[in-house]
């Protein structure tokens, strides 16, 4: 494995390096008493195993292996020195490692990695108390909860969940207090009333004053807050160094490189804020899903000042190398190509090739084969074979309904999975086969959802349910993307395929969870809409999703996890026997059409 350069100061670089004889001639360098690494990740999401990405070498496109846990618990042994931590932001739930492992295979990793501190997240909730108890339980590293408080009544009481540690490093003592977001948990996950919540910021106030008390002068704070309110925070509670965040999933950098890769920066590696005593805080996060790792160095003085922080994410990658052909196939690029992608890797900072840990190949295999097995097994059973329309056919109200019944039932998994959504909403193109009689596998699930879309929710007035609806049905019918035609879960409409646009969907219904009532969509209520990341953003012309997440980015919640799992635990979940019925006309989300 050949590392990068993961910093532009000389000083930075060779302790980062473990290069002994730091050169002098810096501030950091002449000035510093204690130098600590910090490498951290964050916003998993289940995705212990690395995966194919796209990215511009050279100026080309390139598809590589990249990330996973195998490859980080490598660049981890190589870049360990008795003056690192290895830190963790939280973050589970997102691929069927978690929905068949339920966190194990993840701790059982963690584990290994030898974390120093894990801050939970608010997903770690989504399987409910017990279940977490078990994963704090089975951790062989500190937890942090900091502002997390669990009662007498909850399966977490008296669990090993931390408010802060200190650790001792080479002879200091490093604060680290851990915070997370409480209205995201509480609103978004499994979490019972038995687990109190005390406010954020106040929290960390009061824990680093408990640090300071006891002699600590050099405090990270391992927020699940997000990048924003991390700034926040970093603004208005002092005594913080680092902050190492998560939840939001940002790619961070200052080099340069990342953005030539072809990937969207989202702001400055180390992100630097000044605090209420106007001393700098650098907030560092490390992407998603494991496809990287951030590497801070942080230079402190006698005093516990920050003198210096810098680094970067390192994204490990390995080949080989491939390339998309003129027959849309992928292949391996040639011996020469092949050289001229790992020259461009051995200069650059943010790239390495690197491989895997066999460690924790190992540790991995067994749920990996597993898996592998699940994904033929029979979930369930498809009744009859169910019409795959995108743009349905003309029929009259009492007759059989036309149109995508795959897009609706994947619309009602969303449902199922996330009983805080009031109705569902997925485009017919998001669904890419169609329901066959006969045995339903997870494979199958895959086939029929095979992007890489998770399940979000946005919050919307009915006058935007009703003009996402206008939307979708507009492009599908004027753009030439036929994909874009909704499908919807507990919301049904008639479709005037011929009118204006505006005037195209009529007498739209909603359905209450509770009594499971139909009535009309009331304009000003606010309803929560489940739908997959793509329409989300606005993509698939589905414009008012969009305008609605910029004007109050609050109201879009992505839980990253894959939308074919909810479809996965709908048969084995919702379904009587697993069976997918014959559909129902009156639950259908069309109730008539017009040409």
């Amino acid at each position: 494995m050949r590392l990068p350069h993961l910093s532009t100061s000389v000083s930075a670089l060779a302790f980062t390096l473990g290069i002994s004889g730091v050169l002098a001639g810096t501030a950091a360098a002449q000035e510093s008493a204690f130098e600590l690494q910090i490498l951290h990740t964050n916003d998993h999401h289940s995705h212990l195993e690395g995966s194919d990405y796209d990215l511009t070498i050279n100026g080309q496109p390139v598809r590589a292996q990249l990330g996973g846990f195998a490859r980080i618990a490598a660049l981890i042994e190589e870049m360990r020195t008795p003056q690192t931590l290895v830190l963790n932001s939280g973050e589970l739930n997102g691929t069927l490692y978690f929905s068949l492992f339920k966190g194990r295979a993840d701790f059982e990793v963690f584990n290994a990695l030898g974390l120093d501190a894990y801050q939970i997240g608010n997903h770690e909730f989504d399987e409910g108390e017990e279940l977490l108890r078990e994963l704090v339980d089975m951790a062989t590293f500190p937890i942090l909860g900091g502002n997390v408080h669990p009662t007498e009544a909850s399966p977490l009481h008296g669990a090993d969940l931390l408010p802060y540690i200190v650790k001792e490093v080479e002879g200091e003592k490093i604060g680290i207090v851990g915070v997370l977001k409480v209205e995201k948990t509480v609103e978004s996950s499994m979490v019972t009333e038995a687990v109190e919540f005390s406010p954020e910021y106040e929290t960390v106030r009061e824990h680093i004053a408990a640090l300071e008390a006891e002699g600590v002068n050099k405090i990270i704070v391992l927020s699940h807050l997000g990048y924003d309110l991390d700034q926040e925070l970093a603004a208005e509670v002092a005594g913080i160094d680092v902050i190492i965040g998560g939840d939001t999933h940002e790619l961070l950098d200052s080099t340069g490189e990342i953005a030539q890769l072809g990937l969207e920066v989202d702001g400055d590696y180390p992100t630097i804020v000044d605090s209420p005593d106007g001393a700098p805080v650098y907030i560092a996060q490390a992407w998603e899903m494991a496809h990287g790792m951030g590497v801070l160095d942080v230079a402190f003085d006698a005093d516990g000042n920050v003198l210096s922080a810098e680094g970067n994410i390192i994204l490990p990658v390995e080949g080989p190398f491939r390339t998309e052909g003129e027959d849309e196939q992928f292949h391996e690029l040639d011996e020469a190509a092949q050289a001229q992608v790992l020259d461009f890797i051995e200069q650059s900072r943010t790239l390495a090739v690197v491989e895997p840990s066999a460690q924790v190949t190992e540790i991995l295999a067994p749920y990996s084969a597993e898996l592998e097995e699940f994904r033929t097994q029979q979930i369930g059973t498809v009744t009859e074979t169910l019409g795959f329309e995108r743009i349905p056919e003309a029929f009259e109200t009492g007759e059989t309904p036309t149109g995508s019944y795959a897009a609706y039932y994947v619309a009602d998994s969303f449902l199922h999975y996330l009983p805080q959504a009031d109705i569902a909403i997925q485009n017919s193109g998001g669904v890419r086969s169609q329901f066959l009689a006969g045995p339903f596998t997870v494979a199958d699930a895959y086939t029929m959802l095979p992007f890489s879309n998770t399940l979000a929710t946005v919050d919307l007035t009915g006058e935007q349910v009703v003009s996402v609806l206008e939307d979708a049905a507009d492009y599908s019918l004027t753009s030439g993307s036929t994909g874009a035609f909704p499908y919807a879960s507990h919301l049904r409409f008639d479709v005037d395929k011929g009118a204006p646009k505006g005037e195209r969907i009529l007498n739209v219904e909603v359905k209450d969870r509770t009594s499971g009532e139909w009535s009309e969509i009331d304009l000003a209520a606010t309803y929560r809409v489940a739908t997959n990341s793509f329409t989300a953003l606005g993509r698939d012309g589905y414009d008012t999703f969009a305008e609605a997440i910029a004007a109050d980015p609050s109201a879009h919640e992505d839980s990253h996890v894959a939308y074919a799992v909810p479809l996965i635990e709908y048969f084995q979940n919702a379904l009587a026997d697993g069976e997918l019925p014959v559909i129902d006309p009156a639950q259908y989300s069309l109730k008539s059409v017009r040409d």
